[in-house]
Order: C-alpha cells, then sequence, then structure tokens
C-alpha cells in the first residue's frame, strides 16, 4: 500500500507541474496525448481538478473530457478492485 501511494503522490505532482508549466506558456505547449499518458499512470486524480481550476481550454473539448473522465473511472474501479478484494 505503501509503495501505490507513494508512486500516485509522485505522478500526481509531476501531472499538475506539467499542467501548470502549460497553462502559464513557461514550456512549449504539451501534446494531449502527453497528458493523457500522466493520466493513465495515475496522475488524473489531481490533474483533471486542477484542468477545470484552472478552466483550461483543452478540457472544454469534448474529446478530452472523455478521455479523462473515463481515465479517471477506470482509475476508481482499479482502487476499488484493490481495497475490497485484495485488501
Amino acid at each position: 500500500m505503501g509503495i501505490l501511494f507513494i508512486y500516485l503522490m509522485i505522478i500526481n505532482i509531476i501531472g499538475v507541474t506539467v499542467v501548470l508549466l502549460d497553462y502559464y506558456h513557461v514550456i512549449p505547449r504539451v501534446p494531449s496525448l502527453v497528458l493523457h499518458l500522466l493520466e493513465l499512470m495515475g496522475g488524473v486524480i489531481m490533474m483533471l481538478p486542477v484542468l477545470f481550476i484552472l478552466k483550461h481550454n483543452r478540457v472544454f473539448r469534448e474529446s478530452y473530457y472523455l478521455v479523462s473522465f473515463w481515465t479517471l473511472t477506470i482509475w476508481f474501479f482499479i482502487s476499488y478492485i484493490k481495497f475490497e478484494f485484495l485488501g
């Protein structure tokens, strides 16, 4: 449990950092594919709320929102299986 928690914390910090750097144009535009890969790795837990709080223009595209929503659903399902069945 401890390793998974540390992994998710690190991925979420990296994901939020990339979103903030992209939002404030500190780095060149980050492709949506890179953001989705970070979400799939576990960063969706904090990236999606930060994108909504900042009102990032990507969130308002239906395709980006749908992929992010399903990624979040998959992570909740994985977490449920991990904690409910595996203890």
